[in-house]
């Protein structure tokens, strides 16, 4: 079944795509995260762009950081990341085991993708482990932000002392 919804996405008629769609909300699999996004990076139709959209902004499955991530990852993806990052927030996601990813699209200097950065991590309200912090506070600590606008540093400011918070929060837990 998801075989033939993913090959479905793809089709040249736009009919079969939207009954593919239809069948994305309707079986709700993690395994169709994946076509989702690549559907949404690669098609030219912004009217199912938005329905693809709706449905990555507001995923009610678990386990489907792995897909948004390697998405993150990938220099082919670039021109959605800030749309994914928010997608992720929309949706809930708590990529804990993944924030060095989200803090290095952050460094990245521009504006509104270090605020849907700064966003996702503001709503993380899972524990973080301690290595992975720290991690992100040396990312942030070697980064030179020379040559960014002062919009981009100020969200960077409030990122880096989200992080601290963290770790503050980790310490008195421990």
């Amino acid at each position: 079944m998801a075989d033939e919804i993913k090959k479905d996405l793809f089709s040249s008629d736009e009919s079969i795509v939207q009954s593919a769609l239809n069948r994305c909300r309707e079986e709700g699999m993690a395994s169709l995260v994946e076509p989702l996004i690549a559907f949404y990076a690669s098609s030219p139709s912004i009217a199912l762009k938005e329905q693809v959209a709706d449905m990555l902004g507001s995923l009610k499955v678990s386990q489907v950081e792995t897909y948004f991530i390697a998405a993150l990852k990938n220099q082919d993806m670039k021109q959605i990341w800030q749309d994914l990052v928010s997608f992720m927030w929309n949706s809930g996601l708590q990529p804990v085991n993944d924030l060095t990813v989200i803090t290095s699209l952050a460094l990245k200097g521009q504006y509104m993708l270090t605020l849907e950065c700064l966003t996702l991590l503001e709503s993380i309200d899972a524990d973080v482990p301690e290595d992975v912090i720290l991690e992100c506070i040396t990312l942030m600590k070697t980064k030179s932000t020379d040559g960014l606008q002062d919009d981009v540093k100020k969200l960077l400011t409030a990122y880096m002392t989200l992080l601290e918070e963290m770790r503050i929060r980790n310490d008195l837990r421990d």
